[in-house]
């Protein structure tokens, strides 16, 4: 078992225990990847202690909320766990109703390590103290747990007891999170708190030079197109179609659906098999644009040894690794500074047929399984260059990233990228329709739906028509993605009831026209009139989650062992 995960969990089982020693006896949880330590520790105590009550909501403003009248009515304080990221600041509105009305929480907010904060690591902003103006004390817990740590908790809990307003305990959590992953995938920055930065620039024309030698000796650059605006994709296009390397497309470099024949459009799980990844070994490595969603290629490009270079328009570090040179130049200056690679990549050609062996593979599965990545790869393949795509976070986005095969089609592509929140994605989406003045079609999660029905009012000012797929399968299978999915307290920690949410009704309280899909037949059966249609329209697409999770697995193991 990895060091990190023991110190999580027997650091996470003494902050509750000591919690639980100070009277709390009711915790309110969000489901949540980086608080999984205190989640399953929490599981186990109320499972030895009965009179331990967990409370679980998916939506963290209405938890917050929960918890702040449920502390009101006992008169004893409540703890509340989140996640890290947006999740913490949707606690807000009840910490300040709290703080006026002096009503005890105790705020227990997962958080990343501090070598992981203002360098572009996915879900990770700085919320140390978000609260400090509506909480009695505020305390950050750091890495690494230590029995000086542990010293600090007990010091930092006797507040508990005598508190009558809220109060924020930041807990940073080191992966892996999960204590049974005895094997854990390789975190691209583990262990790297102490590395400095590299700096920007010491000359800028230094750097342009050292990158046009670099570019010119490479005989198999690599580039990596990170989030790009239309504009700024219609502006580095001429350029990359000069370039004689590899190419690999973020779902939201707008390069991805209709891109170049030498592109490695299923490079996230291409790196799930050895002998791909044997074969490819670029030289050089230049990536342009913002945050990438797939972890597996941000952790090759962490661990490759090739020279990697991030470009970028703005002064701003995007890189958890530490390791790229950054160059700050904009794009129309970058495409005259800088000569495009004539790498010639000498075994291109393996590489390509490699990647194309898996993309035959992962294209014959989505034909005929049903399960998230083929819906939502099903819907992408039914757009045109005249729409434009927003995609929620959570399980949405990663499956069009992971599993998209290139199309001859090129719609706009947008999401909400830079805290990766699944709040406020309806609204953003129907904003999108104003600044674009196209036809938007949302693909996003039945919870991230639930996050923000109200927005459904700003329906009627939309100027184009607004099409919401919605993914239901229950809820929270983002987490039967994760380690988190084989514990036994995964479905009631994480895991909405089956049922819960069907969005028949909430169709017609808007005046939405309404569609279903159960299987392939009837999705291909509505897609056309859904997207056609000059109303807005919902369609609902009904997964059971457990079996789409577990197709999908599936499908990955066979990648990992497949024979190309």
């Amino acid at each position: 078992m990895h060091t990190s995960s023991i110190n999580n969990v027997v650091w996470a089982k003494a902050l509750l225990e000591s919690l639980r020693a100070s009277g709390v006896t009711d915790f309110c949880l969000a489901p949540g990847s980086r608080s999984a330590p205190l989640a399953m520790a929490l599981n186990e105590l109320a499972q030895r202690d009965p009179q331990v009550a967990i409370h679980t909501h998916f939506d963290e403003r209405g938890l917050g909320f929960f918890a702040m009248s449920l502390s009101r009515s006992r008169g004893k304080p409540v703890v509340v766990i989140t996640t890290s990221g947006t999740a913490v600041a949707n606690l807000y509105p009840a910490v300040i109703e709290a703080w006026e009305s002096c009503v005890p929480l105790v705020l227990l907010t997962a958080d990343r390590p501090d070598y992981l904060i203002h360098c572009g690591a996915n879900q990770a902003i700085d919320q140390k103290h978000l609260f400090q103006n509506h909480v009695i004390h505020s305390h950050n817990f750091t890495l690494p747990h230590s029995q000086e740590m542990l010293r600090q908790q007990q010091k930092a809990l006797v507040t508990v007891k005598s508190a009558f307003r809220p109060i924020h305990f930041n807990c940073q959590f080191d992966e892996p999170l999960y204590p049974e992953n005895d094997h854990p995938s390789a975190t691209a920055t583990s262990g790297v708190d102490d590395r400095a930065d590299i700096p920007a620039a010491t000359s800028q024309d230094d750097l342009i030079r050292e990158l046009n030698q670099h570019l010119e000796s490479s005989r198999r650059t690599l580039f990596v197109l990170g989030g790009l605006l239309p504009q700024q994709a219609a502006m580095l296009a001429p350029w990359l179609a000069r370039a004689d390397g590899l190419v690999f497309a973020d779902i939201n470099s707008q390069f991805r659906f209709s891109g170049f024949d030498n592109q490695l459009h299923l490079l996230d799980v291409s790196l799930l098999n050895p002998q791909f990844i044997a074969a490819f070994n670029p030289d050089c490595i230049v990536q342009f644009g913002g945050r990438l969603v797939s972890k597996r290629v941000n952790q090759f490009l962490a661990s490759a040894e090739a020279p990697y270079w991030l470009v970028s328009e703005r002064e701003i570090n995007l890189d958890p690794s530490r390791r790229a040179r950054r160059l700050t130049l904009p794009l129309p200056d970058f495409c005259t500074q800088v000569s495009p690679a004539l790498s010639r990549w000498e075994a291109k050609s393996v590489v390509l047929q490699n990647h194309e062996s898996i993309a035959e593979h992962v294209r014959t599965n989505l034909s005929v399984q049903w399960h998230e990545a083929s819906i939502a790869c099903t819907v992408a393949s039914e757009l045109t260059t005249q729409d434009a795509i927003f995609v929620g976070n959570s399980l949405a986005i990663r499956m069009l990233d992971s599993w998209l095969p290139q199309l001859d089609i090129k719609p706009a592509v947008f999401s909400n990228r830079g805290a990766s929140g699944i709040d406020g994605l309806l609204a953003s989406a129907v904003a999108l329709s104003h600044g674009t003045c196209r036809q938007v079609v949302v693909l996003l999660g039945d919870t991230s739906l639930l996050h923000d029905l109200n927005s459904l009012a700003l329906l009627r000012k939309a100027r184009k028509p607004i099409k919401i797929v919605v993914l239901n399968n229950d809820g929270g299978r983002i987490f039967g993605m994760l380690p988190a999915g084989d514990q036994t307290a995964y479905e009631s920690l994480f895991a909405m009831p089956p049922g819960q949410s069907d969005f028949l009704n909430v169709a017609r309280q808007f005046s939405l026209a309404y569609f279903c899909a159960t299987e392939h037949g009837s999705l291909r059966a509505v897609l056309g009139t859904v997207l056609s249609s000059p109303e807005h329209a919902l369609l609902e697409c009904k997964i059971d989650g457990d079996a789409g999770v577990e197709r999908i697995k599936l499908l990955m193991t066979r990648l990992q062992c497949l024979k190309i």
